[in-house]
C-alpha cells in the first residue's frame, strides 16, 4: 500500500506531460507519431518537478525560509552555514 503514495504521483504527472505533448503536437499539426512527444514530454515534466522535490540546496532553502519565519535564530545560523558550504562545494 505504501508504494502507492509514490507510484500514483508520479504516474499522474506523466500522464499530465503526456496530454499536454500529445495536445500540442496535434495541434501544431506536425506529422508522425504524436505518443513520443508526449511520452517525452511527460517525463520531461517528471523530471522538472521531481528536481526541486530531491534537491538537497532546495530543501536548505526551505528549511532555512521556516527557521527564519520561527525566529529561531541557532538553526538559521546552521542552515545558512550549510547553503554557504554548498555553494562553496563543500557540502
Amino acid at each position: 500500500m505504501g508504494v502507492f503514495v509514490f507510484v500514483v504521483p508520479v504516474l499522474l504527472v506523466v500522464v499530465l506531460g503526456y496530454a499536454i505533448g500529445y495536445t500540442v503536437w496535434e495541434a501544431i499539426g506536425l506529422g508522425g507519431n504524436p505518443e513520443v512527444p508526449g511520452w517525452l514530454t511527460g517525463l520531461a515534466l517528471l523530471a522538472a518537478v521531481s528536481w526541486p522535490l530531491v534537491s538537497r540546496r532546495a530543501r536548505l532553502k526551505r528549511a532555512l525560509r521556516r527557521a527564519r519565519g520561527r525566529g529561531d535564530d541557532a538553526e538559521t545560523a546552521r542552515l545558512g552555514a550549510a547553503l554557504a558550504r554548498r555553494r562553496r562545494g563543500r557540502g
